[in-house]
């Protein structure tokens, strides 16, 4: 019979190992997978529409970036992250918890996350290029 008395050793190096692993995870996410959102407050024109709110509406605050999206939804959250890195005045209605959101996801048709105002322009989902032709097309970039 033999014995091996490395055996708690490579325990305790498997549960470091799980350990750092658990730790990277959680900073990777926290690094690159979050992304803090600007939610919009109050009314918000939706770009290239009629303005048809009843009350005043701070049109020099307006975003030139009107999304239409949900906390769940990772094209949101790499929508987000594009207008974050490019320095786009942008704001988000969460069509989920916002009554506003949830109100103008229903005067849109909405079918899907996100949906991008840009002007004139009406986008589904999230694609770099499409965005910046349009904010190229609208004079903003």
């Amino acid at each position: 019979m033999t014995t091996h008395p490395d055996k708690p050793q490579r325990k305790h190096i498997l549960r470091f190992a799980i350990f750092t692993v658990i730790i990277l995870l959680i900073i990777v996410q926290t690094r690159y997978m979050s992304v803090e959102r600007t939610y919009c407050e109050g009314e918000v024109p939706v770009p290239g529409q009629q303005v048809s709110q009843a009350g005043p509406l701070n049109m020099k605050d307006a975003p030139d970036v009107l999304m239409l999206g949900a906390a769940w939804c990772p094209a949101c959250k790499a929508a987000t992250r594009f207008f974050v890195n490019n320095n786009i005045n942008y704001c988000e209605y969460d069509m989920e918890r916002n009554a506003i959101g949830a109100r103008l996801y229903q005067e849109v048709n909405g079918r899907g996350v996100p949906i991008l105002f840009i002007g004139e322009h009406r986008i589904h989902g999230f694609n770099a290029g499409r965005v910046t032709k349009a904010m190229q097309n609208m004079g903003l970039l």
